[in-house]
């Protein structure tokens, strides 16, 4: 696995492992938190990063993410609903996003700026994020701040801020354990691929119960 991923990222980037660390952290499910091993990972890469500069290159992508999605994230997700191909997908994606606000929501529901259950939609967006678990990064947590009613500056402040929490536990879990780099990589590839199995078995549990649907009715 590790030499199929060397071959592939030297295809792709050569040995410019700066660039392959800002455009990995970009990258959803994957950002900051698969970026910050693959850059330090000694077997990728000839000269990899040190742990405090795969944070810092890595930041640089993950964050310069928020404000463009804090923008476009609705209306993009509104004329996605309308072109019948993206339809589908759209409304997934809305759906997910939607039940995790409302996990978010269920304690504060008060839109008012300096109220005290915005502030709690805050801390909740922020600890979401902070936490350097795979899918509560910033894509998500840019996503779910907007459908819970955050402001602009307000999400991407709180987004960004957990996002430097979150790379500064993954640094400093890899500083102390570094043994444990290749391990975090192969979580995210299993992830990855848990993710799109699971999609697959649902697109097809689902056709399965529209046929059975139409045949009854016929």
């Amino acid at each position: 696995m590790t030499e199929f991923i060397y071959n592939l990222f030297s295809n792709i980037f050569g040995d410019n492992v700066i660039l392959a660390t800002i455009l990995i952290s970009i990258i959803p499910i994957i950002e900051l938190r698969g970026a910050i091993p693959f850059a330090t990972n000694t077997e990728i890469w000839s000269m990899a990063l040190s742990n405090w500069s795969a944070l810092g290159y890595s930041l640089i992508g993950s964050c310069l993410i928020v404000p463009i999605l804090a923008i476009v994230f609705v209306p993009l997700i509104n004329l996605l609903k309308k072109i019948k191909i993206f339809n589908k997908l759209a409304i997934m994606i809305e759906n997910r996003i939607k039940s995790k606000a409302e996990k978010i929501s269920q304690t504060a529901t008060d839109n008012k700026r300096f109220s005290k259950s915005y502030w709690k939609k805050v801390l909740f967006t922020f600890l979401f994020v902070a936490v350097p678990l795979p899918l509560t990064g910033v894509w998500t947590g840019t996503c779910v701040a907007v459908f819970i009613g955050l402001d602009y500056l307000t999400t991407c402040i709180t987004v960004i801020s957990g996002n430097i929490v979150a790379g500064l536990c993954i640094a400093l879990i890899l500083q102390f354990f570094p043994a444990l780099n290749n391990i975090l990589i192969w979580i995210f590839f299993a992830i990855l691929l848990l993710l799109i199995l699971i999609e697959v078995i649902k697109h097809f549990v689902k056709k399965n119960k529209q046929n059975n649907t139409e045949s009854k009715s016929n």
